[in-house]
């Protein structure tokens, strides 16, 4: 069970009112140079193809200058699921979410409930107790990536 990791299901209209909210969200920090110049994903314009060659162009170029190079890279299977939902909100608020905004994301990722459907095999279904998400974002949903990439 462990493994399964929980996907948001969302009506159709929160996912027009997520998209325009990830829209705002994503200029509020370009317009203010919130993001810093390393961030590659997610942001329009920009790749993981200008990661790979910004990467390389550091790593020719300090061999080439005889510095030594070392790197540390990290998978993070479970980011969706570790960010603390208190600190993501106060971030947005310190980026200066305020008002009707702050209270949409409040309301977006507060007391969120999910349940994990598992059907072992065609004879028997497997459902898990509803719960009460005490961290974490929705994976599924459009603004989850940014809240992962981004805060």
């Amino acid at each position: 069970m462990t493994n399964y990791l929980p996907l948001s299901l969302l009506p159709g209209f929160l996912r027009y009112s997520e998209k325009a909210m990830s829209s705002r969200l994503s200029q509020h920090l370009h317009f203010y140079s919130i993001l810093v110049t390393e961030q590659y994903g997610f942001r329009k314009g920009i790749s993981t193809e200008s990661a790979a060659f910004r990467l390389t162009d550091i790593v020719f170029n300090s061999v080439y200058q005889k510095i030594h190079v070392g790197g540390i890279f990290c998978d993070m299977p479970q980011a969706f699921g570790c960010v603390n939902l208190e600190i993501l909100l106060a971030k947005l608020h310190s980026y200066g979410t305020r008002g009707v905004y702050e209270n949409w994301f409040r309301s977006y990722l507060a007391k969120r409930r999910q349940f994990l459907s598992k059907k072992p095999n065609r004879t028997q279904n497997f459902f898990c107790d509803w719960g009460t998400l005490k961290h974490g974002i929705p994976q599924g949903s459009i603004l989850g990536p940014l809240f992962v990439n981004y805060i």
